[in-house]
């Protein structure tokens, strides 16, 4: 036991750092300058005029172009090149229809527990609901962000839907083993995957709601999710209803703090 434990370790032991002069280095690597004003490049473009996709055709999209996606997330850079996610790919109708009445009634079921609002100003349940909502929001307080809460109301109410109808969807599994943050490696695995997506002319969109999935037993063992993984995401995949790359989303500007040459500048 004790020689493979020493086996492996030899197998992950990091790579030296090997610093060259910076002539010698410069041999093999050429420096591509861009003129400040330059026109955004073509991988610019393509994150510039990605959107997230809500209405998908019925058509399916080709198992190649699926397989060939997933490659791409392969390749995704990951914390010791750990690669903390497994991948599972649903394009079973009944199976989709399913995971979609599941997380309906979860929401259902949480929108119920902790909306306050629906019930009268100074009710014993208004009252009660108030002060589980304050305990939710202690547990979680992402999921309790205005955005979620009131998207989680619109599914319960029928007005929203969680998986979009697409036609595919990928959902990711995170190993909550894995090392450093997986959280944020399944972040780079995904986008990976949506960026090659919107290469070939599909719509995606990221569905945090597929959490709710790791609720139920019977779902975690359909979905093969053992003991140390957990749905982290979900994305949804098809090709999208008109051109959505022709529309505009605002972002917002944060501001920047900049060191360089002893001072601090505050960009925004």
């Amino acid at each position: 036991m004790g020689a493979a434990m020493a086996k492996q370790s030899a197998q992950l032991q990091m790579p030296e750092d090997q610093e060259l002069p910076e002539e010698e280095a410069g041999r093999d690597a050429e420096i591509v300058e861009i003129a400040d004003g330059a026109d955004w490049n073509v991988v610019e473009r393509a994150f510039l005029t990605r959107r997230s996709i809500r209405k998908f055709k019925k058509k399916q999209v080709p198992e190649h172009l699926v397989h060939r996606m997933l490659e791409v997330g392969r390749f995704a850079p990951s914390q010791g090149n750990c690669q903390p996610y497994k991948f599972v790919v649903i394009r079973e109708p009944e199976l989709l229809a399913g995971m979609e009445e599941y997380c309906v009634s979860e929401c259902r079921r949480l929108s119920g527990a902790i909306d306050y609002t629906a019930y009268p100003e100074g009710s014993l349940k208004r009252i009660a609901t108030k002060s589980a909502a304050r305990l939710f929001n202690s547990l979680d307080p992402n999921m309790m962000h205005p955005i979620p809460l009131t998207a989680t109301r619109a599914i319960a109410a029928g007005r929203f839907m969680v998986f979009h109808r697409a036609p595919t969807v990928i959902v990711i599994l995170m190993d909550n083993h894995g090392i450093g943050v997986p959280a944020i490696d399944i972040g780079i695995v995904g986008t990976n995957i949506i960026m090659a997506a919107h290469s070939y002319g599909l719509g995606t969109c990221w569905i945090g709601f597929s959490k709710l999935l790791n609720r139920s037993p019977q779902w975690r063992e359909r979905l093969g999710v053992t003991e140390r993984f957990e749905v982290s995401e979900a994305i949804c995949l098809g090709y999208p209803v008109g051109k959505p790359a022709e529309s505009e989303i605002e972002r917002a500007t944060h501001e920047i703090a900049w060191f360089e040459n002893g001072e601090k500048k505050i960009l925004g």
